[in-house]
């Protein structure tokens, strides 16, 4: 069976138009039966992973990574290899903790126990785009914007690659394939605005 970006499958393009004219709701349905399986198929990993204190998590109501990155813009791990040293606690994880201190070879944590550390990553969490925006640009933009990432409710991702709540501000993001298809549509919502076709 050919993958859509297989090296066998059809040209990128057409992927990219068969992958994206499913709707939210009807991809979620078929990534909690995907989910399902490969969540199966690395049951031993898995298992090894909450032994060794690591949280796992199968996403929203079961529908893995790609609904977590649509919900949220992040909030998930892609395992390149560190997943099997942490089973087998080669790599060692301490979570839930706040961390006080970073010293010169350790972490104080707010419990006042102390970590001792060969490398250290932050992996501190994730807030929602406005946040940057207001970051960058100020309370009054980032109050005006609506929420990025997530599902309004008629299934499709708020505030990203379509308008903003802002005039002439636009959150534009995603992994190469979004970019690669949403970067046309969002440049067509700009093009109407500029030749006057709809108003900004």
């Amino acid at each position: 069976m050919k993958g859509l970006y297989a090296e066998d499958g059809p040209p990128v393009e057409d992927a990219d138009i068969i992958n994206m004219s499913v709707p939210n709701p009807i991809a979620k349905r078929l990534q909690i039966a995907a989910t399902n399986e490969m969540m199966q198929r690395d049951s031993p990993l898995l298992h090894g992973l909450t032994a060794a204190g690591f949280a796992v998590d199968s996403g929203p109501d079961g529908s893995g990574l790609w609904i977590k990155y649509l919900s949220r813009g992040g909030g998930y791990y892609i395992d390149v290899g560190a997943s099997q040293l942490i089973a087998d606690k080669k790599i060692k994880i301490k979570q839930g903790r706040e961390v006080k201190a970073i010293k010169a070879h350790s972490i104080l944590l707010e419990d006042d126990s102390e970590l001792e550390a060969d490398e250290i990553v932050f992996a501190t969490g994730y807030q929602d785009m406005r946040e940057t925006a207001r970051k960058v640009f100020g309370n009054e933009l980032a109050e005006r914007v609506h929420d990025v990432w997530g599902f309004d409710n008629e299934g499709e991702t708020r505030g990203m690659w379509r308008r903003s709540g802002h005039p002439g501000f636009w959150f534009f993001g995603g992994n190469l394939a979004l970019c690669r298809f949403y970067s046309r549509l969002l440049a067509l919502q700009i093009k109407a605005i500029e030749v006057g076709i709809t108003k900004a």
